[in-house]
């Protein structure tokens, strides 16, 4: 009985042994996480295909609330009628709210969706929209934007927020 006592307090030994590191060894990492500064939100990139043809996009105006924002440029991807623009967002964007805006040269067929935390990281849109009205002609594409609030560093190294654009145009092939 002795030897099964002097067992069982060993495995239990190991037991609480392996909790302990398996806890601290979460807690160091959860301690590294939160200490890494956030990416620069001019960083981020989208990504925006037509078929094999791909283009990252870097923002089109990062900018604190309140502050004039310079813009930057604007990427071109050749389109087609036909064709469907796929919009991939990164987690960076995705783990939080943020909105597509899809401007078509009808402002009729303008349309923005708000998505929520983890609701969607790809979008499809396609380029040429329903007849808006009594109109026959399908409105095209002219230009596709995403915008998010984004955490950053400041010039003082302090987290602030930013007001954050990527912009697409596109163009008839």
């Amino acid at each position: 009985m002795a030897k099964k006592n002097s067992q069982s307090l060993k495995l239990l030994a190991i037991i609480v042994i392996a909790v302990v590191a398996f806890v601290a060894g979460v807690y160091a990492f959860l301690t590294w996480q939160s200490s890494q500064p956030p990416t620069n939100p001019k960083d981020i990139a989208i990504t925006a295909s037509v078929g094999d043809d791909s283009l990252e996009v870097t923002p089109y105006m990062v900018c604190e609330p309140g502050v004039e924002c310079p813009e930057g440029d604007v990427p071109t991807l050749k389109v087609s009628a036909d064709d469907t623009v796929t919009i991939e967002i990164p987690e960076e964007i995705y783990d939080h709210d943020w909105q597509l805006l899809t401007i078509y040269d009808d402002p009729g067929a303008n349309d923005q969706q708000v998505h929520g935390p983890r609701d969607v990281n790809k979008v499809e849109v396609p380029v040429s929209a329903a007849p808006v009205g009594d109109s026959p002609e399908k409105p095209q594409l002219v230009v596709v934007e995403v915008s998010s609030v984004m955490i950053g560093l400041d010039d003082h190294d302090e987290e602030t927020p930013y007001l954050t654009t990527w912009s697409v145009a596109f163009e008839q092939a």
